[in-house]
Formats: structure tokens, C-alpha cells, sequence
């Protein structure tokens, strides 16, 4: 039996412990039982990891980051410092445009590498500002020395490609290339196309546009 004496300072003794051993618990409850060792990523440096937002952009304009070729992922990694916005094009954009424009309505032949094709039309509206387009094989080594963005950040001057997700460097059928001539404010393009409908060999002029890829493609686009 206990005096009132020792009653009266075992009591704050023994809140103070089990004060302890309740936040102690917490703790061990509240964190991993274990700390996973820190690595070095090899697809994305730590300084470049994609934003919260990047990764939104990239669902949009993607769809599933599962089916994202490797590139795109870098690309908007790396946009976190570098906003596509402010990447300079390395030619003289209403150059290219004015070319394009005057084209509008006249029709071209078409066939391998023929001056009516979409990506061959593109190509030589690119050369008009001075462009260095000098790729070429298939959709994506074309636009060797070129810049990969996303859609949402393409302007005027900038190439949409249409490419394949599964095979991105075969020309099978629905691959299309066209130019951005400008901007519009509802976030629709204006573009200059050729060879649509395919076998035509026309140049067309759409104010309007919004890309819309057949099934199982992605629209990319490429800045010179």
C-alpha cells in the first residue's frame, strides 16, 4: 500500500510513459518497417523528374504513359526546365507559311518520295524558311535533329505527325504529317495538309483542325 505521497508522483511518471510509448507506436505504425535504399534512376535524372502537371499533359495528349514511346517521357521530363513555349524554331517561320499558303488549292503527284505527298509537301515548306529537315526513312528518323513535343504545345511552324504506336517507324496506312500555320484561341489549329484525301496530291487549308488519329496512333509534334 502507497501513501498519498508516492501516489502523487508516480501519477505525471506514469502518463509521461505511456505519453512515450503511444507516440512511439504511432511512429513505427505511421512509416514503412523498412527504408527502401535511395537509386539512381537511368530514365530520368532526379533534377528532371516530370511534374505533377507534366504528367497530366502527357495523359492528355498521349493517352497512357504505359504506351508513351521513351523520348515523349524525356521529352516532358526535361520541359519542367525547359517550356517547349520557349524553344526557338531555327527557321524562318513566315517563310515556310507564306510558302504553304500560296499552295492551297493546287494538287501535286503523288507515289514514294513524290512532291504531292503529306510529309514530302511539309518537308518542302520547312526548306522555304530555311529549315533543316535532312531525315528521312521513316516517321520519327524524318525528324532527325527536330524537337518532340506534345501536342498541346505545338505553334505555328511546328509539324503534327501521325505515327503508330506499336510500330512508330513503319509507313503504314494512317501515318499523316501537316503543318501548324497558326494557333485559335477555342485551342484548335490551323493547318496546311497535302495529299487529303490520300491520292490527291492536294494542298488544303483547314482553320479549324483538331487532331484526331485513327486507332492505334498518336499525334506528336516536332519543332525545326
Amino acid at each position: 500500500m502507497t501513501d498519498q505521497g508516492e501516489s502523487r508522483v508516480q501519477t505525471p511518471v506514469k502518463a509521461f510513459i505511456v505519453s512515450l510509448i503511444s507516440a512511439m507506436t504511432f511512429a513505427l505504425g505511421a512509416a514503412p518497417s523498412y527504408a527502401a535504399p535511395v537509386t539512381e534512376s537511368f530514365a530520368l535524372a532526379p533534377a528532371t523528374a516530370p511534374t505533377a502537371a507534366n504528367a497530366q499533359r502527357l495523359n492528355t495528349d498521349l493517352g497512357s504513359s504505359e504506351t508513351a514511346p521513351l523520348d515523349t517521357l524525356l521529352l516532358l521530363s526535361n520541359a519542367v526546365e525547359n517550356p517547349p513555349a520557349a524553344l526557338p524554331h531555327n527557321f524562318d517561320v513566315a517563310a515556310t507559311i507564306a510558302l504553304a499558303e500560296s499552295e492551297v488549292g493546287t494538287s501535286r503527284a503523288t507515289g514514294w518520295s513524290q512532291p504531292g505527298e503529306c510529309i514530302m509537301s511539309a518537308q518542302r515548306w520547312i526548306h522555304a524558311g530555311g529549315g533543316a529537315w535532312a531525315g528521312g526513312g521513316d516517321p520519327v528518323t524524318n525528324y532527325n535533329g527536330a524537337t518532340r513535343l506534345p501536342v498541346s504545345a505545338a505553334l505555328p511552324g511546328d509539324i503534327i505527325q501521325y505515327e503508330h504506336l506499336t510500330f512508330p517507324t513503319s509507313w503504314v496506312s494512317g501515318v499523316h504529317t501537316v503543318l501548324i500555320t497558326g494557333v485559335n484561341a477555342d485551342g484548335t489549329f490551323t493547318i496546311i495538309e497535302s495529299n487529303n484525301p490520300g491520292g490527291s496530291g492536294l494542298v488544303s487549308k483547314d482553320e479549324s483542325w483538331v487532331p484526331a488519329p485513327p486507332s492505334g496512333f498518336q499525334a506528336v509534334a516536332w519543332r525545326f
